[in-house]
């Protein structure tokens, strides 16, 4: 029993210089808004990432998301299920508060959207989002944030939530 309470205990004082390294990584998942050619639907996505900081209060992140919904573009008249994929990489600033940080990000996203399955889409688009981060131990974090990404002639308005880790 004592070397568990030990054991607990110096865990929880290295606790802090785990987080060392700078590098986040997570996975997240949430409601998405698409919207094209006058068409709003609703979907869902789910995903990866990872951030790096080159600042005490900027970062660099990026990942992979991959969601659906159904929707109707100029190039789908009617609605169907479009699938997609996004890459983004986003600078992003934080503000620290007592228990985490208020965060606005900025960036590009490579997507890649299936319309049906003889129409794709590809290219480079806006990427963007804010949100709160809610720290539970010095290498455990959930957020709460919104994004919002140009695909071409679709775009999406995402509520995400995610888990990640300070490595």
């Amino acid at each position: 029993m004592k070397k568990a309470l030990l054991a607990a205990a110096l865990l929880a004082v290295s606790a802090p210089s785990l987080a060392l390294t700078g590098l986040t990584v997570g996975a997240n998942g949430g409601v998405t808004r698409l919207s094209g050619n006058g068409s709003n639907e609703y979907g869902h996505e789910v995903g990866i990432h990872a951030s790096y900081s080159v600042a005490p209060f900027l970062s660099v992140s990026g990942g992979y998301t991959a969601g659906e919904g159904k929707v109707a573009t100029s190039l789908n008249q009617t609605k169907t299920t479009v699938d997609y994929t996004t890459i983004p990489v986003e600078l992003r600033a934080d503000i620290p508060l007592l228990i985490g940080d208020v965060y606005a990000k900025a960036g590009a996203n490579y997507y890649d959207v299936n319309h049906n399955s003889t129409i794709n889409d590809s290219g480079w688009g806006f990427s963007g989002g804010a949100g709160f981060v809610l720290t539970f131990l010095p290498v455990l974090e959930m957020t709460l944030g919104y994004e919002y990404r140009e695909m071409g002639e679709l775009t999406t308005d995402s509520v995400i939530l995610s888990i990640g880790a300070d490595l």
